[in-house]
């Protein structure tokens, strides 16, 4: 697991190298370095629901390891790093209490990353980051190298790690679909299809928002059928065709607004092209077609969660982030023109095109 934003919190007793000018070098190295022991830390913090237990009150080491079944010492020794990167305080000796940030480690929290915590940690993430070495000797994903199999059969043949994939998608589209809705107009729209749509959360949260509005749910028919319950849930499953099928093959539906968030960046170019191919040709004369991606800042100081996120791509799924001038380039390939791109949260923007 990797932090997009790598603490400098820790402290070392090696000074063996100095900056008059700056921090220490040897400490800010070795916090890197050992960075990912605290993103371990945060992942059992988050596994043993720490930040759940401290929502409405401050408590003791005694009483959190009572509560999660550990060892109050042990227990200890995790809320003191948690309290060393920001996440509980210790409000009295061996007394906890929730910090804003150690607030977005609670499930369904506004800006939660609690399954982003849990995917990222999972057993998963961690045989295929730990073979990163072999995608930058091979340029191949490490996925199929660990597993055997592309990422999407993974999941399909380990259906109780599934929730694990989802539930992080979910929180990612939670997070992302009010800045959506209120900054495209829908207005002329009356299909949207959501390709790659999952459990249907991204599509479920525009329905709900426009409410002349229809969708399509498009993804492998073991995904698509795990859609109809929850679009039930959120009362829009009546205004909801759900298609199961390969985006890689030809679409065997219409609409007048094609929808593929998350969707393009999981792919090498040859093969987003050919997906953005399929739109085209699925497209009415005047349909549209919007990506929801990540794009590459030409800032490169702010970049780093970027630049993970497309080492994510390179060890998972074989796929790439991407500069909006490298996603013109893939619009172009398969027929289609860029119109617009919309900036819709710090890590998300929205990439419209029409065919050419």
């Amino acid at each position: 697991m990797s932090n997009d934003q790598p603490s400098t919190m820790l402290t070392t007793n090696t000074d063996s190298v100095s900056n008059e000018k700056g921090p220490n070098l040897n400490t800010l190295l070795m916090s890197l370095v050992l960075g990912n022991r605290i993103s371990e830390v945060i992942y059992v913090a988050v596994q043993l629901d720490l930040a759940g237990l401290l929502k409405d009150q401050n408590r003791t080491d005694e009483e959190l390891a009572e509560s999660t079944s550990t060892k109050p010492a042990a227990l200890y020794r995790i809320l003191r790093v948690l309290v060393s990167v920001g996440i509980v305080e210790e409000i009295t000796p061996h007394h906890f209490g929730l910090t804003p940030m150690g607030q977005l480690l609670q499930k369904g929290t506004p800006g939660s990353v609690y399954n982003t915590t849990l995917f990222s940690g999972s057993p998963r993430s961690r045989k295929i980051w730990e073979n990163l070495l072999y995608s930058v000797q091979t340029g191949e994903n490490a996925n199929r190298h660990v597993f055997g199999v592309p990422t999407w059969e993974y999941y399909a043949q380990h259906p109780d790690e599934a929730p694990i994939f989802y539930n992080y998608m979910t929180e990612l589209s939670i997070q992302v679909v009010p800045f959506f809705t209120a900054n495209y107009n829908f207005e002329g729209v009356k299909v949207v299809a959501d390709v790659g749509g999952g459990q249907g959360n991204m599509l479920a949260g525009i329905l709900k928002a426009n409410l002349h509005l229809n969708g399509i749910l498009f993804d492998l028919p073991h995904v698509a059928q795990g859609a109809q319950e929850h679009l039930k849930k959120e009362g829009v499953v009546e205004r909801c065709q759900i298609v199961g099928g390969d985006m890689l093959t030809p679409w065997p539906f219409k609409a007048d607004l094609y929808l593929l968030s998350r969707v393009i960046h999981d792919w090498d170019d040859e093969q987003a092209i050919a997906i953005l191919k399929n739109c085209h040709e699925a497209m009415r004369a005047n349909s549209k077609v919007i990506l929801v991606e990540r794009i590459l800042p030409e800032d490169k100081d702010t970049a780093l969660s970027f630049y993970l996120s497309d080492l994510q791509m390179l060890v998972g799924p074989g796929g790439q982030e991407r500069s909006l001038k490298e996603y013109q380039q893939l619009f172009e390939a398969a027929g289609l023109k860029f119109t617009r791109a919309i900036t819709l949260n710090p890590s998300s923007s929205l990439i419209e095109a029409i065919a050419a």
